[in-house]
């Protein structure tokens, strides 16, 4: 029987406005109240995390950082960290500062995200009270960043010219945007999976008895490990020829969906959510 549920976000758990699907959500809390497990695990930061975890009214582990951070808000350990060496991060910062760019750096939940600078754009719409200036970063950052980003047109360009996609310690991915491109810059083959796979050792749950439900290219991994898999109808083909379960398309409730699927096999309880 199924022990412990891991589910994607976007796209998942969250529709297409970010909003936490009700019924979904709902599930996972029964669930979660009735002893299983309940991992939300996403690309997103830990942040921003912990906070949908918070209002689903759950605790417990998250997989965060598309992988490279694990924490458990039940008691406020971290239990996973895959980083960017905080002395190539230097590297990068010191590049940042001579050309007048800005890099956010997230370092885990014991600490603020920190920047180099603040650019009014992000002042305006994004800079959080938790945030912090740290104007000497270049020479003073001493935790290894989860997560570094850059945004910008030519400063994007320019670093990718300075520093390349890739290296020993760490890799690129750049997103674009309307108007500008960001680059994320993390540990080198980041996947959720390992931290699956580190969770199931701390937690004494086998592969076997874990549930995975995603819809992405940074589900696959999750999806193939995971004893039991459910891709959401709506997402990657290559998600839909490797999972047990593919939730109809169009779905406005592809976890409740899932959950529903997998009872009476591999849930011992049925799901009410009335």
């Amino acid at each position: 029987m199924i022990k412990a549920v891991s589910c994607d976000l976007d796209g998942t758990l969250l529709d297409q406005e970010a909003r936490i699907r009700p019924l979904s959500a709902l599930a996972l809390r029964r669930l979660h109240d009735r002893g299983i497990l309940v991992i939300l695990a996403s690309g997103r930061s830990w942040r921003t995390v912990l906070r949908i975890q918070r209002l689903m009214g759950l605790t417990g582990p998250v997989i965060t950082h598309n992988g490279a951070y694990g924490y458990d808000s039940s008691s406020g350990r971290e239990w996973h960290r895959r980083a960017v060496p905080a002395v190539r991060t230097r590297e990068f910062i010191g590049w940042a500062d001579e050309a007048g760019v800005m890099v956010r750096c997230y370092l885990g939940a014991d600490y603020p995200v920190v920047y180099n600078r603040f650019d009014l754009a992000h002042q305006l719409c994004w800079l959080r009270p938790e945030d912090r200036l740290v104007p000497n970063l270049a020479s003073s950052l001493a935790v290894d960043p989860l997560e570094i980003f850059i945004s910008g047109l030519q400063s994007v360009d320019g670093f990718i010219r300075r520093f390349g996609m890739r290296g020993s310690d760490y890799e690129l991915t750049v997103f674009p945007h309307v108007g500008y491109r960001e680059v994320n810059i993390c540990a080198p083959g980041v996947d959720k999976v390992q931290a699956l796979e580190q969770l199931s050792r701390q937690w004494s749950i086998r592969s076997e008895e874990i549930l995975a439900i995603g819809d992405g290219a940074n589900d696959v991994e999750m999806l193939k490990w995971a004893g039991v898999s459910v891709a959401v109808g709506d997402g990657l083909d290559d998600l839909k020829r490797i999972a047990a379960f593919v939730t109809p398309p169009g779905s406005q409730e592809p976890v409740l969906d899932g959950l529903s699927w997998a009872f009476p096999d591999y849930l011992s309880a049925p799901l009410s959510t009335a």
